[in-house]
């Protein structure tokens, strides 16, 4: 199944770029605790975002392994990983759209 979800945002393209590659600003939208980056800094290739997420006590490791951040074409690509053995290729595009934002996932 392929699902690609959209949205169009009132803010800047670069300022939803900063969001997106910025892995120590996660925690502050994600539903996740953020636990480390490695290397610290902006999204780069090879970079691991590891942070964990539960409920009931539980808590289950993610990880994430950016793959493409391309700031020119605004272009995040990562593996993520989650518990029970899921894991998924993602593709985030940031957009300029008539003086908005069309960010698209997937």
């Amino acid at each position: 199944m392929y699902v690609c979800p959209a949205a169009t945002i009132a803010a800047s393209p670069d300022a939803v770029w900063r969001l997106l590659t910025d892995p120590q600003s996660y925690d502050t939208w994600a539903d996740a605790r953020l636990e480390r980056v490695e290397p610290p800094g902006p999204a780069q290739p090879g970079q691991l975002v590891l942070m964990s997420s539960g409920a009931l006590g539980l808590r289950f490791k993610v990880r994430f392994e950016v793959e493409r951040a391309d700031a020119t074409t605004r272009d995040l690509e990562f593996r993520a990983t989650f518990p029970f053995g899921i894991g998924m290729h993602e593709h985030i595009t940031v957009r300029p759209v008539e003086g908005r934002t069309r960010v698209q996932y997937g």
